[in-house]
């Protein structure tokens, strides 16, 4: 008899399947996880992938980085500070996005 555990509430593995990107662009995504955005593979459009961002609560970040479909690579991406922001920020390239997310400050919500 085979038995099957499943895992306790709030401990199971919510990373996302990043098969087909670069590793600098795992490393983003993985940034974006550290920083409690919660991403998640939106729907293609065209010739890219769409990461979607979304922080806990109203007052966290929420955007999204878009990914070359072919290449893996981070093209842009855009975030929000909370539904209350004036701006969106938007960086273009690898570098760019990093040091976007970087900036980013986890929610205070829960």
């Amino acid at each position: 008899m085979k038995t099957t555990t499943e895992p306790m509430p709030g401990t199971a593995d919510t990373r996302i399947d990043l098969t087909g990107v670069t590793a600098y662009t795992a490393g983003i995504v993985r940034l974006a996880e550290a920083k409690g955005l919660r991403p998640a593979w939106g729907q293609p459009h065209g010739r890219t992938r769409r990461i979607i961002l979304n922080a806990i609560g109203p007052h966290g970040a929420f955007g999204s980085i878009v990914i070359g479909r072919t290449s893996g690579k981070v093209l842009r991406a855009e975030v929000i500070h909370g539904n209350d922001a004036k701006t969106t920020r938007r960086a273009t390239g690898t570098n760019a996005v990093r040091a976007l997310l970087t900036e980013v400050t986890p929610s205070a919500c829960s």
